[in-house]
C-alpha cells in the first residue's frame, strides 16, 4: 500500500507561495500604518478639506463642446482651463464646494495658508469661454499653517499633446505640518472622455 507524501518540489512551491503572501501582507500593513500616521497629523476638519480638494481636481475636465464647422460633423471645439504653478492653480471643476454647477476655481498658497476661491461660469455677467472672478466671488481659507507649501505636477504621457494641453495627470501638494513633511497626491480625469472621442471619432481638438 502506497503512502501519500509531499515531494520536495511541492514543499518548495508551497514555501514560495507562503513567502509571497507574507511579503504582500507586510507591505499592505506598512502602507496602512503610513497612511494612518499621515492622517493623524491633521485634524478631522483638515482631513475633510483634503477630501474636498480631491473631488475638485477629480472633476476637472473639458467643459464645453461646440461645433467648429457646422457643415463638418467631425470638427469640434473643446473649451478647457487649467493654469498652474508652484503657488497657484486656476481651473474649471464640476464639483465646486458651494454650488452644483460648473465653476471657476482658484487655489492659492499665501502666508502658509491655502485660499479657496469659487465663481460660477454660467451667469449673465460671465463669458463662459473666458471666465474670470467677479466682485463678490466666494473666498475662504481651506488650510492653515502649511509651511513651505507648494504644488507640483505630473504630466500625462499616454495621450496626444493637443488633448492634454495644460491639464496634468497628477497634482501634488507638499508642505510641513508640526515639523513633519507631508505630501498629498490628487488625480484628474484627464482621460475622462477625450481619448475615446479622439480615437473613435478623430475629432480635431484645439
Amino acid at each position: 500500500m502506497n503512502k501519500s507524501a509531499f515531494s520536495l518540489i511541492e514543499v518548495l512551491v508551497a514555501m514560495v507561495i507562503v513567502s509571497l503572501i507574507t511579503t504582500t501582507g507586510m507591505f499592505s500593513f506598512k502602507l496602512a500604518i503610513n497612511q494612518i500616521d499621515r492622517q493623524s497629523s491633521l485634524s478631522f476638519d483638515e482631513a475633510m478639506r483634503f477630501s474636498q480638494i480631491k473631488n475638485l481636481f477629480n472633476a476637472a475636465y473639458f467643459y464645453v463642446e461646440e461645433k467648429k464647422d457646422r457643415f463638418n460633423n467631425e470638427h469640434f471645439y473643446y473649451e478647457y482651463l487649467f493654469n498652474k504653478d508652484e503657488k497657484e492653480i486656476t481651473f474649471v471643476s464640476n464639483a465646486p464646494l458651494y454650488g452644483k454647477n460648473l465653476s471657476l476655481i482658484n487655489l492659492k498658497i499665501v502666508n502658509d495658508k491655502l485660499i479657496y476661491k469659487e465663481e460660477k461660469i454660467y451667469s449673465r455677467k460671465q463669458d463662459y469661454k473666458n471666465p474670470i472672478f467677479l466682485d463678490g466671488a466666494i473666498e475662504h481659507i481651506l488650510l492653515n499653517d502649511i509651511v513651505n507649501a507648494k504644488f507640483s505636477y505630473e504630466e500625462p504621457i499616454d495621450l496626444p499633446k493637443d488633448l492634454t494641453s495644460n491639464i496634468p495627470k497628477i497634482i501634488k501638494l507638499e508642505f510641513l505640518k508640526d515639523n513633519k513633511k507631508l505630501m498629498y497626491i490628487f488625480d484628474t480625469k484627464y482621460d475622462f472622455f477625450h481619448l475615446k472621442r479622439y480615437l473613435a471619432a478623430k475629432r480635431i481638438v484645439q
